[in-house]
């Protein structure tokens, strides 16, 4: 093995990298501040948010309201700022204009009385209660943070139980909105165990929103009603920075049509 000088002339790379430690580039140093500081931004602007949904549960126990109705929704801009995508978890939030045609699609499909499911779907939910609210609707979703947006009807879901959800989604649900969070059979099939028991048996629609790359599987799995077969809508979906192509499908006559009058 080499010598290396302990000598303060030594010109060895090994001397000279470890008393001047490597610096970043000034463009990356800024891209990281920036960085930072939107995490932060976006840390402060959820914990504010969380903190007005405690203070407002905290003052309905005082009044004997705990079951009163749900503040009214934040919008899909609000909701972009307040809430990072988690890639983890495969989040990937849709863009204001096609959450909000999306919203307007579905409630077209309704009646005050609906019951409405966002499953996996949370940018759905909040364009839908934000423009036209139902009491009907409820957001089925693994991420927690989710909850202070409307304790109420957000309801924590996990694949892997399709089984578990409230009983009384049981065979009443009549617009099913599910986004797969990943782009595999597996995930699908749990899906499908859930949106089984939960849609109606006879009014129940599926609206479907996913990868064009796994089309030939969807048509395979969601073959037979409620849950098929399926049909692609006029909708095109948006999902921002994602470079694969999404599309989606309905479940029902006519589903061919669906989001086709819709304006931004």
């Amino acid at each position: 093995m080499d010598h290396i000088s302990e000598s303060p002339r030594s010109t060895s790379t090994f001397s000279n990298f470890s008393s001047s430690p490597p610096k970043l580039a000034s463009d990356t140093l800024a891209l990281l501040d920036s960085f930072l500081s939107s995490k932060a931004e976006e840390e402060k602007r959820f914990n504010d948010l969380a903190e007005q949904a405690a203070a407002r549960v905290a003052g309905l126990a005082l009044k004997g309201h705990v079951e009163d109705a749900d503040p009214p929704m934040m919008s899909v801009d609000e909701y972009r700022l307040a809430f990072g995508e988690d890639w983890q978890l495969s989040q990937f939030w849709y863009t204001t204009p096609y959450a909000l045609k999306l919203a307007k699609a579905v409630r077209s499909l309704c009646i005050p009385t609906s019951k409405v499911a966002f499953i996996c779907c949370p940018t759905g939910f909040v364009a839908f209660q934000h423009t036209n609210p139902l009491e009907g609707a409820r957001l089925l979703e693994f991420d927690k943070r989710f909850n202070v947006l409307a304790p109420n009807k957000v309801i924590f879901y996990d694949l892997d139980e399709p089984d578990v959800f409230p009983e009384d989604l049981r065979g009443t649900v009549d617009v099913a909105v599910v986004d797969p969070p990943f782009l595999k059979e597996g995930t699908n099939v749990k899906l499908i165990e859930t949106i089984r028991q939960i849609l109606h048996p006879t009014r129940g629609k599926l609206v479907l929103i996913t990868s064009t790359s796994i089309e030939p599987t969807l048509h395979r799995l969601y073959d037979q009603p409620p849950i098929g077969p399926l049909r692609l809508t006029s909708l095109a979906p948006d999902v921002g920075r994602l470079a694969n192509e999404f599309a989606c499908w309905g479940t029902w006559e006519g589903a061919e049509d669906f989001g086709k009058d819709i304006i931004d």
